[in-house]
């Protein structure tokens, strides 16, 4: 697109020179021709190029694929902008070359826009299956293999950007769905966008209004018989309603709004620890969640320093948590994680679950592990046998742990028997809000 744009200005540098050249040698009319004709050219050009004139040339029936480079965030990272700029210009080339001729190939800033009249599904799967092949063998680098993620919108109107859009939104469902590297658009994507922008929305207008809430769910060590920390977590508390963060932190997640409700928690939480300081109140540390949207900020642990400093908190006094399950595995978020082991106290939530528990404990100085719920409360042999290698690989390893879900007598005596002694669930107490907290920590 920029080597388009520069390639017009260049032309119509020189007819403006040629023009101006021609009116200070007195040849008024050669000049007027050469203007007249510089517009013309642009007109035609604009036609030629622009990509809805062209849409609506192409017929009635025809095919919108919408394509980006699968993981390109990590991939800009790793390349930086002019390596990766490269990348998108090879990618662009492969396409062009590897289309029919009357199919339209656009590129814009990161992602590319293909319109063909082909109209047929199988068709169009081996389409993009093909495309995909081929751009896989652009890059001769062991990290990355390049890939498209492709929404495909069969269109059967005018309205471009209607068309466009949808296929957007069909992209935007395969990037969610690993297995698959496209996605027809279904009329049930929209309706389903809509409630979830609708959701969103009142989640913002929630937060504006002070109606979430962080609860404090406490860890005994039953060993001293003493609270020894807590969990902050968090819930929306609407018309006197507690609404658990199950019911909203899907989409929380995948429009990026968990980023500002860490911020929130972690805020909240650094006020009523100064609270309990001032009171002289013992609370051991409190755990606050970090969720991926957070681990994707580069200014994230700048953030973190700022604010435990601008409370007065104490390295030992917080812990941020992240969950092994989701949060762990790209470039990015390993890199702050690290990051965050040198500065804080760093715990692994959901140990065991995820596919990078072992590596992250190597590479990084976590504090704390916290064993899943579902190895507490599976009481099969097989079960027990790996709970009893958890807590055996924790325990050589040096790290301190909390075993999770412990909602019976029965399962907090296993664990006593495998010396696990701190653990945090509805056997000793549900998350509570703050005041019922500080009252059972020993407060008025």
């Amino acid at each position: 697109m920029r080597d388009k744009i520069t390639e017009l200005i260049i032309i119509d540098s020189f007819f403006l020179t040629a023009c101006v050249l021609l009116l200070f040698l007195d040849y008024n009319t050669l000049a007027s021709i050469l203007i007249v004709l510089m517009f013309v050219l642009n007109i035609i050009n604009y036609f030629l190029d622009n990509i809805r004139v062209k849409y609506r040339f192409m017929g009635h029936k025809k095919t919108i694929i919408y394509a980006v480079i699968d993981n390109q965030s990590v991939m800009n990272l790793y390349y930086e902008y002019k390596k990766y700029n490269e990348v998108i210009n090879k990618v662009y080339k492969e396409l062009k070359r590897n289309v029919k001729k009357g199919t339209i190939v656009k590129k814009y800033n990161d992602h590319f826009l293909i319109i063909t009249k082909t109209t047929g599904k199988v068709e169009l799967i081996n389409k993009v299956t093909k495309l995909n092949e081929r751009i896989g063998q652009l890059l001769d680098d062991e990290l990355f293999v390049l890939s498209l993620r492709c929404g495909i919108h069969i269109c059967d109107d005018e309205d471009f950007n209607s068309n466009e859009n949808r296929a957007n939104i069909a992209c935007n469902k395969a990037k969610k769905e690993d297995m698959n590297y496209y996605s027809f658009y279904d009329d049930e994507d929209v309706e389903t966008m809509l409630q979830e922008k609708k959701i969103l929305a009142n989640l913002v207008k929630s937060l504006k209004n002070n109606e979430f809430e962080v609860y404090y769910q406490p860890k005994y060590n039953f060993k001293e018989k003493k609270i020894v920390g807590s969990e902050a977590l968090v819930r929306l508390v609407h018309e006197n309603t507690v609404v658990p963060a199950k019911d909203f932190i899907e989409i929380a997640e995948k429009y990026g709004f968990t980023a500002y409700l860490d911020k929130y928690v972690l805020k909240e939480v650094c006020k009523k620890i100064v609270e309990l300081k001032r009171e002289k109140i013992e609370f051991g540390s409190i755990s606050v969640n970090v969720s991926r949207n957070t681990l994707c900020e580069k200014e994230i642990i700048d953030y973190y320093a700022a604010t435990l400093e601008k409370y007065g908190i104490h390295r030992n006094e917080i812990e941020f948590e992240v969950t092994e399950r989701d949060e762990i595995g790209n470039a990015l978020s390993d890199k702050i994680v690290h990051e965050m082991c040198k500065k804080f106290n760093v715990s692994v939530d959901d140990f065991g679950v995820g596919n990078s528990s072992l590596s992250m404990l190597i590479k990084n100085k976590i504090k704390t592990v916290k064993i899943d719920r579902q190895f507490v409360i599976d009481d099969s042999e097989s079960g027990r046998t790996l709970l009893n290698n958890i807590i055996k690989l924790i325990k050589e390893l040096g790290y301190e742990m909390v075993a999770e879900g412990v909602d019976t007598l029965e399962q907090q005596e296993y664990l006593k028997s495998r010396g696990c002694s701190v653990i945090q669930g509805y056997y000793f107490s549900k998350p509570l809000p703050f005041d019922e907290y500080k009252r059972i920590l020993g407060g008025d």
